[in-house]
Protein backbone atom coordinates (compact mmCIF):
# COMPACT_ATOMS: atom_id res chain seq x y z
CA UNK A 1 0.00 0.00 0.00
CA UNK A 2 1.60 3.48 -1.38
CA UNK A 3 1.21 5.89 1.52
CA UNK A 4 0.94 9.85 0.60
CA UNK A 5 3.96 12.15 2.18
CA UNK A 6 3.63 14.56 5.18
CA UNK A 7 1.77 17.60 3.80
CA UNK A 8 4.39 20.66 3.44
CA UNK A 9 4.57 23.07 6.71
CA UNK A 10 4.08 25.86 3.91
CA UNK A 11 6.92 28.84 3.65
CA UNK A 12 9.38 29.43 6.63
CA UNK A 13 8.78 33.17 8.52
CA UNK A 14 10.70 35.97 7.26
CA UNK A 15 14.05 36.21 9.36
CA UNK A 16 14.09 39.97 8.80
CA UNK A 17 12.32 43.12 10.33
CA UNK A 18 12.21 46.55 9.31
CA UNK A 19 13.92 48.62 12.29
CA UNK A 20 17.12 48.18 13.66
CA UNK A 21 18.32 47.54 17.77
CA UNK A 22 18.15 45.36 19.99
CA UNK A 23 14.14 44.94 19.69
CA UNK A 24 15.01 44.30 15.84
CA UNK A 25 17.87 41.93 16.87
CA UNK A 26 15.65 40.23 18.99
CA UNK A 27 12.68 39.81 16.57
CA UNK A 28 15.39 38.65 13.59
CA UNK A 29 16.55 35.78 16.69
CA UNK A 30 13.21 34.83 17.47
CA UNK A 31 12.70 34.08 13.94
CA UNK A 32 15.74 32.42 13.14
CA UNK A 33 14.35 29.59 16.11
CA UNK A 34 11.17 29.45 14.60
CA UNK A 35 12.40 28.43 11.23
CA UNK A 36 14.68 25.95 13.37
CA UNK A 37 11.76 24.60 14.65
CA UNK A 38 10.27 24.12 11.23
CA UNK A 39 12.99 22.26 9.79
CA UNK A 40 13.00 20.34 12.89
CA UNK A 41 9.59 19.50 12.14
CA UNK A 42 10.01 18.64 8.60
CA UNK A 43 12.80 16.51 9.45
CA UNK A 44 10.66 15.00 12.20
CA UNK A 45 7.75 14.38 9.58
CA UNK A 46 10.02 12.48 6.94
CA UNK A 47 11.50 10.30 9.03
CA UNK A 48 7.88 9.19 10.61
CA UNK A 49 6.90 8.80 7.13
CA UNK A 50 9.75 6.72 6.40
CA UNK A 51 9.18 4.83 9.59
CA UNK A 52 5.49 4.08 8.87
CA UNK A 53 6.18 2.33 4.82
CA UNK A 54 8.72 0.57 6.75
CA UNK A 55 6.28 -0.75 8.93
CA UNK A 56 3.36 -1.61 6.46
CA UNK A 57 6.27 -3.32 4.37
CA UNK A 58 7.21 -5.24 7.26
CA UNK A 59 3.26 -5.82 7.90
CA UNK A 60 3.23 -7.27 4.18
CA UNK A 61 5.80 -9.22 4.12
CA UNK A 62 5.32 -11.22 7.92
CA UNK A 63 1.85 -12.03 6.08
CA UNK A 64 3.41 -13.18 2.85
CA UNK A 65 5.21 -15.49 5.11
CA UNK A 66 2.81 -16.84 7.31
CA UNK A 67 0.58 -17.78 4.24
CA UNK A 68 3.52 -19.20 2.55
CA UNK A 69 4.02 -21.46 6.15
CA UNK A 70 0.14 -22.46 6.05
CA UNK A 71 0.03 -22.94 2.09
CA UNK A 72 3.26 -25.17 2.90
CA UNK A 73 1.61 -27.11 5.57
CA UNK A 74 -1.67 -27.52 3.70
CA UNK A 75 -0.09 -29.29 0.57
CA UNK A 76 2.05 -31.80 3.69
CA UNK A 77 -1.39 -32.72 5.17
CA UNK A 78 -2.13 -33.40 1.75
CA UNK A 79 -0.25 -35.39 0.21
CA UNK A 80 0.50 -37.63 2.99
CA UNK A 81 -2.93 -37.89 3.85
CA UNK A 82 -3.47 -41.08 2.05
CA UNK A 83 -0.62 -43.01 3.98
CA UNK A 84 -1.72 -42.71 7.20
CA UNK A 85 -2.90 -45.80 7.52
CA UNK A 86 0.77 -47.20 7.95
CA UNK A 87 2.56 -46.61 11.37
CA UNK A 88 5.45 -45.15 9.03
CA UNK A 89 3.15 -42.46 7.14
CA UNK A 90 1.46 -41.67 10.55
CA UNK A 91 5.14 -40.94 11.50
CA UNK A 92 5.52 -38.25 8.64
CA UNK A 93 2.82 -36.79 9.22
CA UNK A 94 3.82 -35.63 12.48
CA UNK A 95 6.85 -34.75 11.52
CA UNK A 96 5.88 -33.00 8.98
CA UNK A 97 3.12 -31.16 11.32
CA UNK A 98 5.84 -30.80 13.85
CA UNK A 99 8.33 -28.89 11.22
CA UNK A 100 5.35 -26.46 10.20
CA UNK A 101 4.45 -25.47 13.80
CA UNK A 102 8.38 -24.72 14.32
CA UNK A 103 8.36 -22.87 11.30
CA UNK A 104 4.76 -20.67 12.38
CA UNK A 105 6.65 -20.47 15.60
CA UNK A 106 9.98 -18.93 13.64
CA UNK A 107 7.60 -16.25 11.42
CA UNK A 108 5.94 -15.34 14.67
CA UNK A 109 9.26 -14.53 16.63
CA UNK A 110 10.37 -12.51 13.49
CA UNK A 111 7.41 -10.81 12.78
CA UNK A 112 7.29 -9.73 16.77
CA UNK A 113 10.91 -8.62 16.63
CA UNK A 114 10.10 -6.62 13.32
CA UNK A 115 7.31 -5.16 15.35
CA UNK A 116 9.39 -4.15 18.52
CA UNK A 117 11.87 -2.16 16.19
CA UNK A 118 9.68 -0.37 14.14
CA UNK A 119 7.70 0.45 17.75
CA UNK A 120 10.87 1.54 19.32
CA UNK A 121 11.81 3.94 15.78
CA UNK A 122 8.35 5.99 16.36
CA UNK A 123 8.65 6.26 20.11
CA UNK A 124 12.19 7.67 19.13
CA UNK A 125 10.39 9.90 16.52
CA UNK A 126 7.75 11.04 18.99
CA UNK A 127 10.46 11.66 21.36
CA UNK A 128 12.00 14.18 18.78
CA UNK A 129 8.44 16.04 18.18
CA UNK A 130 8.06 16.55 21.49
CA UNK A 131 11.98 17.79 22.29
CA UNK A 132 10.96 20.59 19.61
CA UNK A 133 10.99 24.10 21.01
CA UNK A 134 11.18 22.98 25.06
CA UNK A 135 14.42 23.38 26.79
CA UNK A 136 16.36 20.84 28.03
CA UNK A 137 15.21 20.93 31.65
CA UNK A 138 11.60 20.01 30.46
CA UNK A 139 10.24 23.30 30.92
CA UNK A 140 7.30 24.93 28.81
CA UNK A 141 9.06 26.85 26.08
CA UNK A 142 8.97 30.36 25.82
CA UNK A 143 6.54 32.04 23.28
CA UNK A 144 8.27 34.42 20.80
CA UNK A 145 7.40 38.23 22.02
CA UNK A 146 8.56 41.68 21.05
CA UNK A 147 10.32 43.32 23.91
CA UNK A 148 8.11 45.79 25.51
CA UNK A 149 11.03 48.15 26.57
CA UNK A 150 14.30 48.80 24.31
CA UNK A 151 16.71 47.77 26.96
CA UNK A 152 15.30 44.39 27.50
CA UNK A 153 16.37 42.39 23.96
CA UNK A 154 15.13 39.21 22.77
CA UNK A 155 16.82 35.79 23.25
CA UNK A 156 17.86 33.73 20.11
CA UNK A 157 15.14 31.06 21.35
CA UNK A 158 15.57 27.69 22.02
CA UNK A 159 18.71 26.05 20.52
CA UNK A 160 18.07 23.08 17.71
CA UNK A 161 20.36 19.58 17.63
CA UNK A 162 23.18 19.85 19.30
CA UNK A 163 21.51 22.56 21.92
CA UNK A 164 20.88 19.49 24.40
CA UNK A 165 23.01 18.99 27.32
CA UNK A 166 26.40 16.60 26.45
CA UNK A 167 25.70 13.18 27.47
CA UNK A 168 21.74 13.23 28.19
CA UNK A 169 18.79 11.53 26.67
CA UNK A 170 15.92 13.17 27.77
CA UNK A 171 13.94 12.80 24.51
CA UNK A 172 14.34 9.38 24.80
CA UNK A 173 12.31 9.47 28.71
CA UNK A 174 8.70 9.10 29.57
CA UNK A 175 8.33 6.27 26.38
CA UNK A 176 9.10 2.81 26.35
CA UNK A 177 12.50 1.27 25.29
CA UNK A 178 13.01 -1.22 23.07
CA UNK A 179 12.40 -3.82 25.36
CA UNK A 180 8.48 -2.59 25.71
CA UNK A 181 9.01 -1.83 28.71
CA UNK A 182 7.79 1.32 30.59
CA UNK A 183 10.44 3.94 30.98
CA UNK A 184 9.72 6.58 34.05
CA UNK A 185 9.53 10.11 32.91
CA UNK A 186 11.44 11.32 35.94
CA UNK A 187 14.55 9.32 35.78
CA UNK A 188 14.53 7.54 32.50
CA UNK A 189 14.78 4.27 34.37
CA UNK A 190 12.45 1.24 33.50
CA UNK A 191 9.78 0.70 35.74
CA UNK A 192 8.42 -2.65 37.53
CA UNK A 193 9.46 -5.80 37.76
CA UNK A 194 11.36 -5.92 34.76
CA UNK A 195 13.79 -3.12 36.75
CA UNK A 196 15.62 -5.13 38.73
CA UNK A 197 18.26 -7.53 39.07
CA UNK A 198 17.86 -11.42 39.92
CA UNK A 199 14.44 -10.72 40.69
CA UNK A 200 13.39 -8.97 37.32
CA UNK A 201 15.21 -8.95 34.31
CA UNK A 202 16.74 -11.92 32.75
CA UNK A 203 15.82 -14.00 35.94
CA UNK A 204 15.05 -16.68 33.98
CA UNK A 205 18.72 -17.17 32.74
CA UNK A 206 20.61 -15.53 35.48
CA UNK A 207 21.68 -12.24 34.71
CA UNK A 208 22.58 -9.69 37.41
CA UNK A 209 21.68 -6.34 34.83
CA UNK A 210 20.09 -3.65 36.61
CA UNK A 211 18.41 -0.89 34.91
CA UNK A 212 19.59 2.75 35.36
CA UNK A 213 18.43 5.85 34.35
CA UNK A 214 18.57 6.63 30.32
CA UNK A 215 19.80 9.70 30.99
CA UNK A 216 23.11 8.85 32.75
CA UNK A 217 24.52 6.56 29.52
CA UNK A 218 27.51 8.25 28.74
CA UNK A 219 27.68 9.02 25.26
CA UNK A 220 31.13 10.06 24.58
CA UNK A 221 33.76 8.45 22.39
CA UNK A 222 36.70 7.25 24.43
CA UNK A 223 38.72 5.73 21.06
CA UNK A 224 39.17 2.39 22.84
CA UNK A 225 41.18 0.11 20.47
CA UNK A 226 38.99 -2.28 17.98
CA UNK A 227 40.05 -5.04 15.80
CA UNK A 228 39.34 -8.87 16.90
CA UNK A 229 42.30 -9.26 19.07
CA UNK A 230 41.39 -6.38 21.07
CA UNK A 231 37.63 -7.69 21.03
CA UNK A 232 38.76 -10.72 22.19
CA UNK A 233 40.23 -9.71 25.01
CA UNK A 234 37.34 -7.22 25.94
CA UNK A 235 35.26 -10.57 25.81
CA UNK A 236 37.65 -12.12 28.27
CA UNK A 237 37.15 -8.95 30.62
CA UNK A 238 32.99 -8.94 30.19
CA UNK A 239 32.48 -12.93 30.66
CA UNK A 240 35.02 -12.54 33.89
CA UNK A 241 32.71 -9.76 34.87
CA UNK A 242 29.26 -11.63 34.27
CA UNK A 243 30.66 -14.77 36.38
CA UNK A 244 30.81 -17.12 33.64
CA UNK A 245 34.31 -18.86 34.40
CA UNK A 246 33.14 -22.47 32.69
CA UNK A 247 35.70 -22.93 29.80
CA UNK A 248 32.94 -24.57 27.86
CA UNK A 249 30.61 -21.39 28.40
CA UNK A 250 33.24 -19.52 27.68
CA UNK A 251 34.27 -20.72 24.34
CA UNK A 252 30.57 -20.77 23.36
CA UNK A 253 30.37 -17.13 24.09
CA UNK A 254 33.37 -16.01 22.50
CA UNK A 255 32.74 -17.91 19.40
CA UNK A 256 28.99 -16.15 18.95
CA UNK A 257 30.03 -13.06 19.83
CA UNK A 258 32.70 -12.78 17.83
CA UNK A 259 30.96 -13.49 14.94
CA UNK A 260 28.38 -10.86 16.31
CA UNK A 261 30.94 -8.30 16.46
CA UNK A 262 32.42 -9.18 12.93
CA UNK A 263 28.34 -8.05 11.84
CA UNK A 264 27.37 -5.37 14.06
CA UNK A 265 30.61 -3.17 13.81
CA UNK A 266 33.53 -4.74 11.96
CA UNK A 267 35.55 -4.74 15.91
CA UNK A 268 34.99 -0.83 15.78
CA UNK A 269 34.20 0.05 19.49
CA UNK A 270 32.74 3.84 18.08
CA UNK A 271 30.92 2.40 15.31
CA UNK A 272 27.26 3.92 15.27
CA UNK A 273 24.65 2.97 12.71
CA UNK A 274 23.32 6.22 11.14
CA UNK A 275 20.79 4.33 8.78
CA UNK A 276 19.03 1.97 9.94
CA UNK A 277 15.23 3.05 12.16
CA UNK A 278 16.70 3.42 15.92
CA UNK A 279 18.78 6.25 14.06
CA UNK A 280 16.30 9.50 15.19
CA UNK A 281 16.15 12.12 17.72
CA UNK A 282 18.24 14.97 18.73
CA UNK A 283 22.06 14.79 17.89
CA UNK A 284 23.61 14.01 21.45
CA UNK A 285 26.99 14.60 22.06
CA UNK A 286 28.62 11.79 19.91
CA UNK A 287 26.89 14.00 17.18
CA UNK A 288 24.57 10.71 16.36
CA UNK A 289 20.88 10.57 16.75
CA UNK A 290 19.51 9.98 20.31
CA UNK A 291 18.04 6.64 19.35
CA UNK A 292 21.18 5.30 17.24
CA UNK A 293 22.65 1.90 17.77
CA UNK A 294 26.62 2.32 18.66
CA UNK A 295 29.62 0.59 20.20
CA UNK A 296 30.42 -2.94 19.04
CA UNK A 297 27.52 -4.74 19.25
CA UNK A 298 25.36 -1.80 18.58
CA UNK A 299 22.83 -1.24 21.46
CA UNK A 300 21.00 1.55 21.50
CA UNK A 301 20.59 3.80 24.02
CA UNK A 302 17.34 2.43 26.04
CA UNK A 303 18.54 -1.56 25.50
CA UNK A 304 21.86 -0.70 27.15
CA UNK A 305 20.53 1.62 30.42
CA UNK A 306 17.84 -1.13 30.53
CA UNK A 307 20.48 -4.22 30.60
CA UNK A 308 23.51 -2.40 32.20
CA UNK A 309 25.75 -4.69 34.31
CA UNK A 310 26.56 -3.63 37.47
CA UNK A 311 30.08 -3.29 37.74
CA UNK A 312 30.91 -1.80 34.57
CA UNK A 313 31.24 1.80 32.68
CA UNK A 314 27.92 3.55 31.84
CA UNK A 315 29.52 4.68 28.46
CA UNK A 316 28.13 3.09 26.08
CA UNK A 317 30.98 2.76 23.85
CA UNK A 318 33.15 0.80 26.76
CA UNK A 319 33.59 -2.47 24.98
CA UNK A 320 32.96 -4.51 28.09
CA UNK A 321 30.36 -2.60 29.23
CA UNK A 322 28.43 -2.53 25.74
CA UNK A 323 29.11 -6.79 25.36
CA UNK A 324 27.58 -7.07 29.03
CA UNK A 325 24.56 -5.18 28.61
CA UNK A 326 24.30 -7.23 25.23
CA UNK A 327 24.76 -10.16 26.50
CA UNK A 328 22.05 -9.72 29.36
CA UNK A 329 19.84 -8.40 26.48
CA UNK A 330 20.40 -12.08 24.86
CA UNK A 331 19.48 -13.72 27.80
CA UNK A 332 16.45 -11.98 28.38
CA UNK A 333 14.94 -11.46 25.26
CA UNK A 334 16.15 -14.54 23.36
CA UNK A 335 16.48 -16.75 26.40
CA UNK A 336 20.15 -17.54 25.85
CA UNK A 337 20.96 -19.44 28.24
CA UNK A 338 23.34 -18.65 30.85
CA UNK A 339 26.18 -21.25 29.47
CA UNK A 340 25.73 -19.88 25.60
CA UNK A 341 24.55 -22.80 24.61
CA UNK A 342 21.95 -21.89 22.29
CA UNK A 343 23.59 -18.60 21.60
CA UNK A 344 23.54 -19.97 17.95
CA UNK A 345 19.56 -19.32 17.28
CA UNK A 346 20.04 -15.95 17.39
CA UNK A 347 21.08 -15.84 13.60
CA UNK A 348 23.01 -12.42 13.87
CA UNK A 349 25.54 -14.53 16.11
CA UNK A 350 25.46 -17.71 14.22
CA UNK A 351 28.59 -18.16 11.57
CA UNK A 352 26.08 -20.71 9.81
CA UNK A 353 23.55 -18.17 9.64
CA UNK A 354 23.21 -15.24 7.18
CA UNK A 355 23.68 -11.90 8.83
CA UNK A 356 19.81 -10.28 10.15
CA UNK A 357 20.49 -8.16 12.90
CA UNK A 358 19.03 -8.80 16.39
Amino acid sequence: MALAPPPSLGPVPDQTGDGSGQAADGFSGESAAIVNHVEALADHDAAGHGDLQAAVASAGASRGRMDAVIAAAVADVQSKGLAVNTPAGQQALVSAIKRHLEDTKSTLDQGSSDAATHAAAADTTAAGYQSIGHPPNGAAPMMPQMPMMPQMPMGGGMPMGGGMPMGALSPLQGLTNLLGQPVSPSTGSVTGSEAGGRSGLGVENGTEAAAIPVGEVNLAKQGFPGGPDAYRQYLGKALDTMGITDPVARANWTRGLMTGLARESGYHPDAVNLSDSNAHGARMADGAPAGASRGGLQTIPATFASNHQPGTSRNIYDPVANITAAMNYLMRRYHVQRDGSNLSVVGQFNPHHAPGGY
